[in-house]
């Protein structure tokens, strides 16, 4: 599943402005979105799972314009995990993640058996078993995070799209569910996340998109635009660079005078 975006801008009553990004996605791709609060991350995303329509230029899956697609139909190409953001209702772990079925149930039809089979496989694989019949009201933000990442999983779409999705979560659950992805990235599917955490991008990311003040500075590998320049220009932190050979690139600070640093191990 290939999506396209082209010259695809918007600009919000209050004044921010996004301006025209150019990409295609292709399938088993793990797109990473990042750039400082207020940059346009959360916009663009916006913009490609068809909750706001471009003011110019187009997002399309597959050739189709995605604000065209039917919500149902859409639901079962492209699943969404948001900021979090608490529900009020009294569900309980397992109904909150079953909800992910409903692309595929028809008005008056029920859970089917590849229904419950699918919830029973994904509630396993994220370790929710504990938690299956607890109230969600009753959950700490790590775990309601990663029964919506449940949830979106059990759709079984081909596009998974989140939104900083490590929030709330702890340095186990964040590994765990970047792994994850990635496993699903190995089985085909397209991933795209809007990540804060550069060491996280530079790890998991193929390619990924930086964006200041609603501009699209770089695209590409992350490795090779994640460079001691390009962080001091958008970023306004100055870093210091340790090479040390091939290998993975972390950012860490400088306890000399708050700098960050770039290892290479």
């Amino acid at each position: 599943m290939k999506i396209t975006i082209k010259n695809a801008e918007f600009r919000y009553r209050q004044g921010f402005h996004l301006k025209p990004v150019s990409i295609d996605i292709e399938s088993g791709t793990f797109m990473v979105l990042t750039g400082p609060n207020g940059s346009g991350k959360s916009t663009l995303f916006s913009l490609i799972n068809g909750l706001i329509k471009p003011a110019a230029g187009s997002v399309a899956v597959d050739g189709r314009e995605v604000t065209s697609i039917p919500p149902q139909e859409r639901a079962r190409m492209m699943g969404m995990v948001p900021q979090i953001s608490k529900i009020t209702f009294d569900y309980t772990v397992e109904e909150m993640i079953s909800m992910g079925r409903y692309p595929y149930q028809g008005l008056f039809s029920g859970e089917s058996k590849s229904d419950k089979q699918a919830v029973d496989e994904v509630i396993n694989r994220l370790e929710l078993i504990p938690y299956r019949k607890r109230s969600i009201q009753s959950l700490s933000g790590g775990e309601y995070q990663r029964v919506l990442l449940a949830r979106v999983l059990v759709q079984q779409t081909d596009v998974l799209l989140l939104d900083e999705p490590g929030n709330h979560l702890d340095l186990k659950h964040q590994t765990m569910l970047l792994n994850l992805l990635k496993e699903e990235v190995h089985k085909g599917k397209t991933v795209i996340a809007v990540l804060h955490d550069l060491n996280q991008a530079l790890f998991y990311a193929d390619h990924g998109i930086l964006l200041d003040e609603g501009e699209c500075v770089c695209s590409g590998a992350p490795a090779d635009f994640l460079t001691r320049s390009t962080i001091k220009k958008v970023f306004g932190v100055s870093m210091k660079e340790y090479r040390s050979g091939d290998g993975y690139v972390i950012f860490g600070l400088d306890g000399s005078g708050g700098e960050m640093s770039r290892f290479e191990y």
